[in-house]
């Protein structure tokens, strides 16, 4: 869903916004966002990459700031995150109770050998298990930047302490969740499917 590539590219504008946020003020860290969102699409089409994660990280980008700019704060700028890990969330809670679990899904378009998913029940547990644990991951990861955003102030240091909440519990919640979906589809694959 990206990798690496993904998180540099989605990463980067805020990053960028936060470090000239604490040396300047709102409009000038959100072009500054702006202009690094730019500088990642041009540097992925020169080099002839896909476009799909530096796009979708842009449009998400350009929603940012139309939120930094209505609310007048800096922390309108992380609202769209916020509220897209939370909808992930919901949004994986649901495929497991409507009976089509997003890890199987995405499993399947990685490759089809997956697809026995249906049929196979330590497989299917596995994804059902795997999906729980990452709607779990997202709706923490929600509620606790929500809780943070709602308790500190708008000020350049208060917005670095949000961003830095949300990398934190981010890339810990995302491991964490990855190594489970990984230990336990491993384990209940049957020896056909690629164990990689």
């Amino acid at each position: 869903m990206g990798g690496g590539k993904g998180v540099f590219d989605s990463s980067l504008p805020a990053v960028v916004f936060i470090a000239v946020r604490l040396l300047s003020d709102l409009d000038t860290a959100v072009i500054a966002a702006v202009v690094a969102g730019l500088l990642v699409v041009a540097f992925r089409r020169a080099r002839g990459d896909s476009l799909q994660y530096c796009a979708s990280g842009f449009l998400g980008l350009v929603v940012a700031v139309a939120i930094t700019k209505v609310t007048g704060t800096g922390k309108g700028f992380f609202l769209p995150g916020i509220v897209l890990t939370g909808v992930s969330g919901l949004a994986f809670a649901l495929s497991n109770l409507l009976r089509q679990p997003a890890v199987a899904l995405v499993l399947v378009a990685i490759d089809s050998k997956y697809e026995s998913w249906k049929t196979d029940v330590a497989l299917r547990r596995a994804c059902v298990q795997s999906t729980w644990v990452w709607a779990a991951s997202f709706l923490i990861r929600c509620a606790v930047a929500s809780v943070v955003a709602l308790t500190v102030g708008d000020n350049a240091a208060d917005n670095a302490i949000l961003f830095g909440v949300i990398q934190v519990e981010r890339y810990a919640l995302l491991v964490g969740a990855a190594a489970f979906t990984v230990w336990a589809v491993r384990r209940a694959s049957p020896a056909d499917l690629p164990q990689e």
